[in-house]
C-alpha cells in the first residue's frame, strides 16, 4: 500500500484542502470517484468549472488528474 494525496484543483490556482488516503495503485479510480462525490456533496458550486480531482503519490508526483464533472 502506498500512501496518496487527493485534492480538488482547476490546474492553476486553486487547490482544496487535501485528503490522504494508504490505497493500492490500482484502486486510484475508485477513490477518485468516491473522493469526487464526497467533495461535490459537500461543495456543489464546484460542478461544471473546470475541476479535477488531482491524486499525487508519496513524492508529491501527479499519477492521476481526472476531470471532477466526469466523475459524478
Amino acid at each position: 500500500m502506498q500512501l496518496f494525496t487527493l485534492s480538488i484543483t482547476d490546474l492553476t490556482s486553486f487547490e482544496s484542502v487535501p485528503h490522504e488516503e494508504w490505497a493500492e495503485k490500482e484502486d486510484l479510480l475508485e477513490i477518485g470517484n468516491r473522493f469526487a462525490r464526497a467533495m461535490l456533496a459537500a461543495n456543489p458550486n464546484f460542478r461544471h468549472r473546470g475541476m479535477c480531482v488531482a491524486i499525487y503519490d508519496e513524492t508529491g508526483i501527479a499519477v492521476s488528474v481526472m476531470p471532477l464533472d466526469t466523475l459524478q
